[in-house]
């Protein structure tokens, strides 16, 4: 009896223990990149950067942005208008982020508007800090343009294509043809609208997304694959990218389960008399 009393009175007098934290879902995982300050956490809904406490990358926080394009004047009739946009990340090397933005609706005027393509962000640089012609060579970036048959195909300057020594020039003795490519609008395609999908031997297969040539073809994307020589100090980025140690290439987006969102935007509904 004695034993059974001082055993309650353990009992009683024991604090309550801790509850157990909640597991991280499956999915999520994080990672440092190496020789930076930066470290992605990816879950299902979010990819974001962090540089010490900081967000310097985000999906779910660009809802805010989203939504602050249609603050309308006051009086101004937005019964009509509407809109979406889809954020979709692609790959992520070192800190690259490389993802698919669309968006569509109305806000007035005479059409509405949709546009889609790709974007790569360096998030230790901020929004337009990256561009392919900086971290490859420009030699490498044309020669692989005048290689591609698709390219080709597009061709409306048959001297000018061959003498083109830069991008911008090659461009430019390019056309839109039937089905609408904006190549001569296409130079910021070029540095930023990339993503990177695999890795074969010392080069790296880079999809390029160019827009549309005319409003009658809004909403299009055209994507070009070229491949491209690493330099040698990115090699190891890509190679952690390709064994998903540290990120990953588009080619196995779906496999690491790679998030997207969707923010939409819809008129508010007249009050009840």
């Amino acid at each position: 009896m004695f034993m059974s009393s001082v055993v309650m009175v353990a009992l009683v007098a024991a604090p309550a223990a801790a509850p157990t934290p909640a597991p991280a879902p499956a999915e999520s995982r994080m990672w440092k990149v190496t020789g930076t300050d930066v470290t992605f956490v990816q879950s299902p809904k979010d990819l974001r950067g962090l540089r010490g406490d900081k967000e310097v990358f985000g999906l779910q926080s660009r809802k805010a942005e989203f939504l602050a394009d249609f603050e309308a004047e006051p009086g101004t009739d937005v019964s009509d208008w509407e809109g979406s946009q889809s954020l979709s990340i692609l790959s992520v090397v070192g800190p690259w982020v490389s993802y698919e933005q669309s968006g569509s609706g109305y806000t007035g005027g005479a059409h509405p508007y949709a546009h889609t393509g790709y974007v790569t962000q360096d998030v230790t640089k901020g929004k337009d800090g990256f561009s392919l012609l900086d971290v490859f060579a420009e030699k490498d970036v044309l020669a692989a343009l005048k290689a591609d048959g698709y390219v080709r195909k597009h061709v409306d300057d048959d001297e000018e294509f061959k003498n083109a020594t830069t991008v911008e020039s090659l461009l430019e003795s390019l056309g839109p043809g039937e089905d609408c490519v904006g190549f001569e609008y296409g130079l910021d395609s070029v540095k930023r609208a990339v993503a990177f999908h695999h890795v074969e031997g010392d080069k790296v297969a880079v999809r390029i997304a160019f827009g549309y040539a005319g409003e009658m073809c809004r909403g299009n994307k055209f994507v070009v694959g070229v491949l491209l020589p690493i330099p040698k100090a990115l090699r190891p980025a890509f190679e952690r990218a390709a064994k998903r140690e540290e990120g990953f290439l588009m080619k196995d987006a779906k496999a690491v389960k790679a998030p997207s969102v969707v923010f939409t935007w819809e008129p508010p509904k007249p009050k009840k008399p």
